[in-house]
């Protein structure tokens, strides 16, 4: 079986971003500052090349029993030109949607860890996590920080989610149960029980590969049949935190079953911030924020 992974189109996002900011107008300002990035970042994939070495010699049947995702996030190649082009892009779109205007006194494109030489340090460290130096002569504050991180990170995601698509065209479903993505090995961004068949497919929060897992038992700590559960907020029971009692690591998911809409699950995950709440006082962990 294989779980298609399909890019949504600028226009689409556009015409996401409004069906949502209307039926969640408390979301409005996050959903459309966000969308603005999605914008950028669907516009810039049909100009993005895939640099996986040897694409057609990877063994994934190989891989993917012994749990190994088919790329090694911090072997693929960033062309520096166009990331920093794409960082520009979404700098600009959150400073264009951002009340306080320009959150920096220069555009992150421009940053020394940008350079040539240091953007194949700075990727890993973005998909590591480890510490970051953008080499400023100033030191960011904690905010400011984690703001420059997350712009940075959503400049990776249009080439990992390119190489994405590509690889999800070899990849037997039925190979693959991991909390993790079978492409890159990001963590799960959010998931949906999608309308038709039912399953649950979860997104992966770099490359946005989907990916399928089993109801019954966790795809984090492996723990026996019967060790999810779920958690949901009385007035919509149809998003909820699917959630191991074992490990306490859970996937928000948005139940399609019963549903014809277009779900874009980058913006369910800004609309279900309550969940996480909820979620975070029952003493749970967010799948996207742990280690594999």
């Amino acid at each position: 079986m294989i779980v298609e992974t399909s890019d949504p189109g600028v226009v689409a996002v556009r015409q996401g971003v409004e069906r949502y900011a209307e039926r969640y107008p408390e979301f409005a300002d996050a959903l459309r500052l966000y969308g603005a990035i999605m914008e950028v970042q669907q516009a810039a994939l049909d100009s993005i090349e895939c640099n996986i070495a040897s694409l057609d010699e990877i063994d994934t049947e190989s891989r993917l029993l012994s749990g190994e995702p088919l790329l090694d996030p911090c072997t693929l190649d960033i062309d520096p030109a166009r990331y920093r082009e794409l960082v520009s892009g979404i700098y600009s779109a959150i400073v264009e949607n951002s009340p306080g205007g320009a959150p920096f006194k220069s555009d992150p494109a421009s940053w020394p860890c940008l350079s040539d030489d240091s953007l194949p340090g700075t990727r890993d460290a973005l998909i590591t996590g480890s510490d970051l130096d953008f080499g400023l002569d100033e030191k960011l504050s904690d905010p400011e920080a984690e703001l420059a991180k997350n712009i940075l990170w959503e400049g990776l995601a249009p080439f990992y989610r390119r190489c994405g698509s590509m690889l999800t065209t070899m990849l037997e479903q039925s190979l693959w149960q991991k909390g993790f993505c079978p492409a890159c090995g990001g963590a799960p961004l959010i998931g949906q029980y999608r309308s038709g068949d039912g399953l649950w497919v979860v997104e992966c929060s770099l490359c946005h590969t989907g990916w399928n897992l089993q109801r019954a038992s966790c795809p984090f700590c492996n723990e026996v049949q019967g060790s999810l559960d779920y958690l949901y907020l009385e007035d919509d029971p149809s998003r909820r935190a699917n959630y191991c009692r074992a490990c306490k690591r859970y996937v928000k998911t948005v139940d399609m079953r019963n549903s014809d809409e277009i779900v874009l699950l980058p913006l369910e995950d800004i609309v279900t911030l309550g969940l996480d709440t909820a979620a975070s006082e029952e003493g749970l962990n967010s799948a996207s924020g742990c280690d594999r």
